[in-house]
């Protein structure tokens, strides 16, 4: 694993996935394996996490705008933050596919970077950018999606809403894996927020995660 350095950051582009959801393009190349996620700092709360991943050749983040501090901080250029932080995800072995939400898009193109695993993006609300996957708008859409894919790969890798990974895994079942990076506060294990009840007993987000496997957390 990666140890974790506080550093400075700034953004080359920036541009719209969907009207609240940007691609935060880095100057800087970041080492860091899928899974693993970077604490930014902003004025509204200590730090915010957010999943590391690549949109074409560049380190880039996703980030869905949900109030003050998220607002801030894509309207920066430069910000400042520690990283890598969290488990690396190794998968198993077989045909995987990545099944993200817009503000995990990036999450979605380092997977299939490193792993070469198929990309769905699943979206309410339309994309304003052109990328280099499948994607459906609606529940609707995404549902029948779902349905269709099941038993085609050998693992399957859920970054969205609680909802839409709680619902790729009631779907699917065995050999869903579902990242929590949201829940976590410091980042480092040191403040314990991110505690959660598993099947094998309590672990900590930023520290035994942040990807788990469905079953782990649903049982």
């Amino acid at each position: 694993m990666h140890r974790w350095e506080n550093k400075t950051i700034h953004i080359k582009k920036r541009f719209k996935l969907t009207d609240d959801t940007y691609i935060l393009v880095l100057r800087e190349h970041i080492d860091f394996i899928p899974g693993q996620f970077i604490m930014i700092e902003n004025p509204m709360a200590t730090r915010k996490p957010f999943i590391l991943g690549y949109f074409g050749e560049d380190t880039a983040l996703a980030i869905q705008v949900k109030g003050k501090g998220t607002r801030w901080i894509v309207n920066q250029s430069v910000l400042k933050a520690h990283y890598p932080l969290g488990k690396p995800f190794i998968p198993p072995q077989g045909k995987g596919i990545t099944i993200v939400s817009p503000a995990s898009l990036t999450f979605g193109c380092s997977m299939f970077r490193v792993y070469g695993t198929d990309v769905l993006l699943g979206s309410r609300k339309e994309i304003l950018t052109d990328i280099p996957f499948t994607y459906v708008i609606g529940d609707s859409a995404f549902a029948d999606k779902i349905r269709e894919i099941k038993g085609h790969y050998d693992y399957y890798v859920v970054n969205g809403s609680r909802g839409m990974e709680k619902f790729v895994y009631d779907t699917v079942g065995e050999g869903v894996f579902v990242s929590l990076e949201e829940y976590m506060a410091c980042g480092i294990g040191a403040c314990k927020g991110c505690a959660i009840q598993t099947k094998d007993g309590i672990k900590h987000v930023c520290t035994d995660g942040p990807i788990f496997r469905g079953d782990e957390i649903w049982f």
